[in-house]
């Protein structure tokens, strides 16, 4: 029973870590995305200044390039979190259900052992009451 016990604490240990895991990747993803919505009005003030600033006007393109790419990159990495994120909740899933099983497997050894506690008993119980049953009869007789 033992094992099991450590085997449970194991298991909770590993589905807490798989928790905190889950937890920094969703915090990254925002964190990635909060950099997208940062870089998209930066790209839009740049704009704005460019309608009014010749110099300005022509450094656009080249800037508006530049933005977008690191937009495709930071896309990209969202897209990246987001796999590794679903990867780690099915382990999430995987690590509660072994969590349930291990529970499942120390509950039935318990029962086991109450059940043939009560039979013991109940046994100890019968040969005592055959016993004051015979001696009755012997008295009896």
């Amino acid at each position: 029973m033992n094992g099991l016990n450590q085997l449970l604490r194991l298991q909770k240990w590993t589905l807490d870590e798989k928790r905190r895991q889950a937890a920094d990747l969703v915090a990254l993803i925002e964190r990635l995305q909060g950099d997208i919505a940062k870089l998209d009005a930066d790209v839009a003030r740049e704009i704005e200044v460019a309608r009014t600033d010749l110099e300005a006007s022509r450094h656009l393109p080249p800037y508006r390039d530049m933005m977008a790419k690191r937009r495709e990159r930071l896309e990209q990495s969202v897209a990246d979190v987001t796999l590794e994120l679903e990867r780690v909740r099915e382990e999430i899933a995987e690590a509660f259900g072994d969590i349930k099983k291990t529970e499942q497997t120390i509950q039935n050894r318990l029962e086991r052992k109450r059940q043939a506690a009560a039979r013991r008993e109940q046994i100890a119980t019968d040969e005592m009451g055959l016993e004051q049953h015979r001696r009755k009869a012997k008295r009896d007789s």
